[in-house]
């Protein structure tokens, strides 16, 4: 089963048609596949270029980059909580505030690293973007009380 939408073509990869919109349903290639042709498409491109396509474009500089279409995703979810009540303080108004609520925990073997919020940023994969931010990614992290993981390029 896959969730790809079929169009064989994105600005994710910086692949296109050569026949525009117009494409196969079952392949997402052209309607019209041409011998010879400069293989702009993913298939084509993928012939030539092999792995160069597996990655979103430009390689190194895109942060994320996707373009499925899934059956279910968080929109299709309304979550209609209620706010009544408190847990673990007074449930006197002028106490149980947002500024009062403390969600820190400890993370490690011993509990050596104490986040105050349960966050942790993750790693990024292969590509500068890790290198090219991570003095703003530490400093946020450090500032907001939250963890970091170290990529392989920082």
């Amino acid at each position: 089963m896959t969730y790809s939408v079929g169009l064989n073509a994105t600005p994710a990869t910086q692949s296109r048609l050569r026949t525009g919109g117009n494409r196969c349903s079952l392949s997402g290639m052209c309607v019209t596949c041409l011998d010879g042709c400069t293989g702009l498409c993913e298939v084509g491109r993928s012939a030539v270029r092999g792995k160069e396509v597996l990655y979103p474009q430009p390689f190194g500089q895109t942060t994320s980059a996707a373009q499925k279409k899934y059956p279910v995703d968080y929109s299709h979810f309304t979550i209609l909580g209620t706010a009544v009540g408190a847990h673990g303080i007074d449930p006197d108004p002028d106490k149980a505030i947002f500024p009062a609520v403390d969600i820190s925990t400890e993370a490690g073997a011993n509990g050596e690293l104490k986040l105050r919020l349960p966050i942790v940023i993750a790693a990024m994969g292969s590509t500068n973007v890790a290198a090219n931010n991570w003095e703003h990614l530490a400093a946020g992290a450090a500032i907001s009380g939250v963890g970091i993981v170290v990529g392989e390029n920082v």
